[in-house]
């Protein structure tokens, strides 16, 4: 993938155009003078309703055809005169199937899809880290639905384990296994068989069974050229959305995180958008559990300031100089769904007896959403929700998996 190194005005594309984090690009872009389009494959959007974009356009479903998807894009790029395009969701397993096609068209800021697999699989990715000499958790593939019973008398799992999809997003189906609560019986253990052999967990359809750990959780989101790290952030992730995605952050400096991001991006040599997920144990080891090589809630963090825009798109200056673009300091102040805040966000923190943490974490957040010189996608979220509950209604699915089903990528080549 080859990066810009001249600061003229560019044409870019997102696709995501659902998400928060595709939002803030189209905002920071065209804050650095840009002109911004979206393509998207939900009927609602966010960046449908923004100011800061051009213009809309509604493609087919990645996941249910993603040649007509790449070649939907492929039009509109040749149609608009556009000169990058930068994927934020899992369609981005989708371009990089057919990269070749952009040949002559425009750039995609993107990595092969054979780079972005072996991230995005949780235990592929682990393997990667671990030649990378970085320090990582006992983790092993599981391709059957009982194949995982006898790492139960493993040593290295004997504080519990974790069972997962290789392809998963939003921890919706992680299974845990705490002796520390008690024994694993054996109605415990077949209750667990089954649900594998519902899912399929199979070879085709692999799982992985990764070492339970406790601690604290973090995040990073980074942004590489060639093994060089050109922007990071790094977060804690105290409110989730159940199990899966942050909903608030704030940037920390963790300087070991960074340094653990670089010797994964100079070892792999990747090209894109990295974003992992970390656990900080008792001892202060930070343990990696898995990869998104793909836009994350960190990019909320930057602000027009932060040069994240450049970083991504003319990075020629920040690598020149050794510099990695990082969040402005500014007074301490974090980024939120504040309406995921105010139901999983505040039900977590009820039930945790963390309601002091979580007021001061709302008083000081702004919402990633809502602003005031450009509202309309506040309203559009809500029309994207009803959307979803539709989809999640008609396929029997919960809400999280009804917001990715038509553009996630589980493997399939």
């Amino acid at each position: 993938m080859t990066t810009s190194a001249g600061p003229a005005p560019l044409r870019i594309l997102l696709t995501g155009g659902r998400s928060p984090a595709a939002l803030e690009f189209a905002r920071l872009f065209r804050a650095a003078g840009h002109r911004v389009y979206a393509a998207e494959s939900a009927p609602y959007h966010l960046c449908r309703a923004s100011a800061c974009v051009e213009r809309s356009f509604q493609v087919p479903a990645p996941a249910e055809d993603h040649p007509r998807f790449v070649g939907a894009l492929i039009e509109i790029a040749r149609a608009n005169g556009i000169d990058v395009l930068v994927p934020t969701c899992e369609e981005i397993f989708h371009l990089s199937r057919e990269l070749h096609r952009f040949d002559g068209v425009c750039r995609v800021f993107a990595a092969p899809l054979g780079e972005l697999d072996r991230l995005h699989h949780k235990g592929s990715f682990i393997r990667a880290a671990e030649d990378a000499g970085l320090a990582v958790p006992a983790t092993e593939p599981v391709e059957s639905p009982d194949g995982w019973l006898p790492l139960l008398e493993d040593p290295r799992f004997a504080d519990g384990l974790v069972l997962k999809p290789a392809y998963s997003r939003f921890a919706s189906r992680t299974l845990l296994l705490d002796p520390s609560r008690g024994p694993i019986s054996f109605a415990s253990r077949q209750e667990i068989v089954r649900k594998l052999k519902e899912a399929q967990a199979s070879q085709a359809r692999p799982w992985v069974a990764q070492r339970l750990l406790q601690g604290e959780e973090w995040c990073t989101y980074s942004v590489a050229h060639e093994g060089i790290v050109a922007a990071h952030v790094a977060y804690r992730s105290r409110f989730r959305a159940g199990r899966g995605a942050s909903i608030h952050y704030a940037a920390e400096k963790e300087p070991r995180l960074l340094e653990w991001v670089r010797r994964f991006a100079k070892h792999t040599g990747f090209s894109g958008q990295l974003a992992f997920d970390f656990i900080r144990t008792s001892d202060g080891v930070f343990l990696p559990l898995e990869c998104n090589p793909r836009a994350t809630s960190g990019i909320h963090l930057f602000g027009a300031e932060g040069r994240l825009a450049e970083a991504i798109l003319a990075p020629g200056a920040l690598l020149a100089e050794g510099r990695v673009a990082e969040p402005a300091a500014k007074d301490g102040r974090g980024a939120m769904l504040s309406a995921a805040m105010l139901s999983y966000g505040l039900t977590q923190a009820i039930g945790r007896r963390k309601l002091g943490e979580w007021l001061r974490a709302y008083r000081s957040g702004r919402d990633v959403v809502y602003r005031r010189d450009d509202p309309k996608p506040f309203a559009e979220q809500f029309r994207l929700l009803a959307w979803t509950w539709r989809v999640a209604r008609r396929r029997s699915l919960s809400m999280q998996e009804a917001s990715t089903i038509d553009i996630e990528w589980n493997g399939e080549r």
